[in-house]
């Protein structure tokens, strides 16, 4: 009986053992005075501070609103001469292409022949017998012609001079109506064109506008004249310094985002249309638990620190921060005053993988 119950026992101890192996924290230790002597262990504490945290927006390089536009075909035509490509620097007021529309000539005939008419109501002013009511009417009718050789783009001075013969117009020429570089043409020579059809689409790079994303969780940690810094794919090594000049007030129904739009010199002409480009903006918040970042270790479940609960007592505690950030890391999990363990940390975790 005596060695019966001796074996029952030594079976119920076996089973108490492994049930307690089972149910231990995995994320807790307590070092032997033996472990603890081979461990250099140092910690420091958890402070509230105000952490900076850096927010990478994504981004497309764009035009300046106002500083880009198409050259558009005001008449029914065919182009009959194209005198600019993409990639062209062009100049304000520069003919970049010809249109010969049949109604030219009808519009050139009714211009001129509301001129003799207002010039023989002058001349018959001058002499004291004009009648009052042709006189204005001879003047509406000048104005009406020239109204509608200004409404196809013609200038006031060359319809001057087209009045006065001085000036064919066989083709309308279609200026730039500013200074820029052709992004595109979209126009060949000899296609029929309609009124309203792009020939060409001209921008001025210089300044240029970067237009970052900014999603609805980030919108709080946004806003204009903020400082920021913009780098792209292609030269990843070049940085440019600006401000957020306009934070739209809307978010997009589809990318669930709002613009923040920067506008940044562009000398060099490196930042080019169309570009993808990336938004840093660095942002600090009020005072927090902070830890320093080279505190982190990383592993299989994610970012966490070795947290000190006692003289010998260990705790592997796991956050939800960046594995990566720099300087000080927020560490809300964690309260102020505990104490973090910055060095023999790697010791503790394989003492913790070993048991």
């Amino acid at each position: 009986m005596a060695v019966a119950a001796g074996g029952c026992g030594g079976d119920g101890g076996r089973t108490q053992t492994a049930q307690a192996d089972t149910t231990a924290d995995p994320d807790a230790i307590t070092l032997s005075e033996a472990q603890l002597a081979e461990v250099t262990i140092q910690a420091t504490a958890v402070t509230e501070q105000p952490v900076t945290t850096t927010l990478q927006l994504p981004a497309r390089v764009r035009p300046v609103a106002d500083q880009e536009a198409y050259v558009t075909s005001l008449v029914d035509g065919r182009i009959e001469r194209l005198r600019a490509r993409t990639g062209d620097t062009v100049r304000r007021g520069e003919v970049l292409a010809e249109v010969a529309a049949p109604d030219l000539s009808r519009l050139v005939a009714d211009l001129r022949q509301a001129r003799d008419d207002l010039d023989r109501q002058r001349r018959l002013q001058e002499r004291g017998v004009a009648i009052e009511k042709n006189v204005r009417a001879a003047e509406r009718g000048w104005q009406a012609a020239r109204q509608r050789l200004r409404s196809i783009g013609l200038s006031a001075d060359r319809i001057e001079r087209v009045a006065q013969g001085e000036a064919d117009l066989s083709t309308l020429p279609l200026v730039a109506p500013l200074d820029g570089v052709v992004l595109d043409r979209m126009a060949v020579l000899g296609d029929p064109v309609q009124q309203g059809d792009r020939l060409y689409h001209i921008a001025d790079l210089q300044p240029i506008r970067v237009v970052a994303d900014v999603f609805e969780r980030s919108l709080g940690a946004v806003r204009e004249g903020q400082s920021v810094t913009v780098s792209t794919p292609m030269n990843p090594e070049r940085a440019y310094d600006g401000v957020i000049a306009q934070l739209t007030p809307q978010v997009d129904d589809e990318s669930r985002a709002a613009k923040a739009r920067v506008v940044l010199g562009n000398e060099d002409g490196r930042l080019q249309p169309g570009m993808y480009a990336s938004l840093t903006v660095e942002v600090t918040g009020d005072p927090q638990p902070a830890i320093p970042a080279d505190v982190l270790m990383t592993g299989a479940s994610g970012p966490h620190v070795i947290v000190q609960t006692g003289p010998r007592s260990f705790r592997r505690v796991y956050l939800d921060a960046a594995a990566d950030a720099d300087g000080l890391v927020a560490v809300p999990e964690l309260s102020p005053g505990t104490q973090v363990v910055t060095e023999g940390a790697y010791q503790i975790v394989s003492a913790l993988q070993q048991r």
